[in-house]
C-alpha cells in the first residue's frame, strides 16, 4: 500500500513539474482552462495525481481554482515570477 502512495506522490510531482515548465515557457498561456481528465489522459494517469498536482500549482499561485469554471492558468507578471524564484531559492 505504501508503494502505491509513493508512486502516486511521484507521479503528481512529475505532472506538477511538467505543467510548471509549460506555464513558465508560455506553452500554457494565462486564462487557459486545465481539464483534469484531459491531463490524466495526456500523462497516462488517473485523475487523483492530476488533482494533487493542480492543488499544488494552486498553492504556488500558478493556477487559480474558479468555482464552476475549473482550474485556470494564472497571468504571470514579472513580479509574480520574481516572487516564485525567491520562494524556491
Amino acid at each position: 500500500m505504501d508503494e502505491m502512495v509513493g508512486a502516486r506522490g511521484l507521479l503528481s510531482d512529475q505532472i506538477r513539474n511538467a505543467l510548471t515548465d509549460e506555464i513558465a515557457a508560455g506553452t500554457l498561456a494565462a486564462g487557459i482552462a486545465l481539464d483534469e481528465q484531459d491531463l490524466a489522459d495526456r500523462f497516462g494517469a488517473s485523475r487523483t495525481p492530476v488533482r494533487e498536482a493542480l492543488r499544488q500549482l494552486a498553492v504556488s499561485g500558478l493556477v487559480e481554482v474558479r468555482p464552476r469554471r475549473g482550474v485556470v492558468v494564472t497571468r504571470m507578471t514579472p513580479e509574480r515570477i520574481m516572487d516564485m524564484f525567491e520562494t524556491t531559492a
